[in-house]
């Protein structure tokens, strides 16, 4: 969706200057059109601001916004080419948690783009500062972590366990942060992250992300992602261990190939 409209802008924006300004300015339409077509998604989404308020948390028009839109960063902005493997293993209802390790800051968009289910995220309270983007992400019930209060984080716990039993599926990063992105391993992920899919009686979603582990650094060249999703880990195979040893279980899996 979000990359029609870039496209197709893109397209009318140029054909338009060249037509009715001046086609001696080839070169300069042909750069000017590509902000002007970056503009028009902008809008496209403020436009569907109040829509995203008012649909409920897990509606295909939402989940399919959010899809588009990473969709779009992806290949337009942050030049991701992303290879998945496993989507076979997500389960089309019930209720799972998404764990994954945590390489770099496009890992978010990298799995949004193919996952085929209503997903939302874990992110930091401070991003909640930010005015528009504040509503957007509430109305998506994603589950922010304050790394300074973990009072507060268990209080938001509370809404994300309901979030998971309503089939609303959550992505979360053990590890916290990717200071260890360099390594081939999950080598620290933290037990109480597990508290959610313990308290929400859900099964856990293992997914890996492989690739260059530096996008940040290599933009705007292209950088190379794979995403591998593993087998569910049933609910009922951990439900009588405490978070540890299923943090454990977890790191078990996503480092099996290591």
């Amino acid at each position: 969706m979000a990359t029609f409209i870039f496209t197709l802008s893109y397209l009318l924006i140029f054909v338009l200057s060249m037509v009715y300004i001046n086609s001696n300015l080839f070169i300069l339409w042909l750069f000017t059109s590509y902000p002007l077509a970056f503009l028009t998604v902008i809008i496209f989404y403020l436009l569907n601001f109040p829509i995203v308020l008012i649909l409920r948390p897990t509606s295909r028009y939402k989940a399919c916004l959010m899809k588009s839109l990473a969709s779009f960063l992806n290949t337009w902005v942050l030049n991701l080419k992303v290879d998945v493997e496993g989507l076979e293993n997500i389960p089309q209802a019930g209720p799972i948690v998404a764990y994954a390790n945590h390489k770099s800051y496009t890992d978010a968009f990298a799995i949004l783009q193919f996952f085929p289910r209503p997903i939302t995220l874990t992110p930091k309270k401070t991003v909640l500062k930010i005015p528009f983007l504040k509503w957007w992400l509430k109305a998506y019930d994603v589950f922010p972590i304050n790394r300074n209060s973990p009072k507060e984080t268990l209080k938001d716990l509370e809404k994300a366990v309901s979030t998971v039993k309503n089939n609303h599926v959550i992505l979360v990063f053990p590890e916290g942060s990717i200071k260890d992105r360099l390594s081939l391993k999950v080598e620290h992920a933290k037990a109480g992250s597990f508290r959610l899919v313990k308290e929400a009686q859900a099964d856990i979603l293992p997914i890996r992300f492989l690739g260059n582990d530096l996008a940040r650094k290599r933009w705007p060249r292209r950088s190379k992602r794979k995403i591998i999703i593993y087998p569910p880990i049933p609910y009922q195979s951990f439900k009588d261990l405490n978070t540890k040893d299923i943090a454990k279980i977890f790191m078990d899996v996503i480092n099996q190939e290591s």
